[in-house]
């Protein structure tokens, strides 16, 4: 999935839930399977836009390992379309991105909102993300882990 191609109801579930966790977590226990899988894929596509993971991204001369550029990538996209955005076009480096991600830098008004990481079902504790509850909510449903499903086509 190419960048153009993120779903525009992607980025408005994530409008409409944020930042309540929770919220996220209902809409996604209300919709079906299909719809599941399709927001993960839409997630991980997003992120995988931002940056290519192994190269790491450079925070204060120091180079990320591989998983924390990801959980960054991650962090972006659960911010919302206009920060992804921003991001993708180099608007905003990924370093500075990092510098909001790690606290470092205030928010402007309205810029950076949180998520809270409260969940409805304890069943999804450890999960607490917009990238991750997907899984947490597919698996307690499904029975099933996400990343295991069979690829389609």
């Amino acid at each position: 999935m190419a960048p153009d191609e993120v779903p525009d109801w992607f980025w408005a579930a994530l409008e409409a839930t944020r930042p309540r966790l929770s919220a996220l977590e209902s809409w996604l226990e209300s919709r079906p399977r299909e719809v599941l899988e399709a927001f993960a894929l839409a997630f991980e596509a997003a992120a995988d836009a931002l940056a290519d993971f192994s190269d790491g991204v450079r925070v204060d001369g120091f180079g990320w390992s591989e998983d924390d550029t990801e959980d960054l990538c991650l962090w972006i996209v659960g911010q919302g379309r206009g920060f992804w955005e921003s991001v993708l076009a180099g608007e905003r480096s990924l370093e500075e991105a990092a510098q909001l991600y790690l606290g470092r830098v205030p928010p402007s008004a309205g810029q950076v909102v949180p998520w809270d990481e409260e969940v409805t079902n304890p069943e999804h504790r450890g999960y607490q993300s917009p990238g991750t509850i997907v899984h947490g909510v597919y698996r307690t449903r499904f029975s099933e882990v996400l990343d295991e499903r069979p690829a389609k086509g």
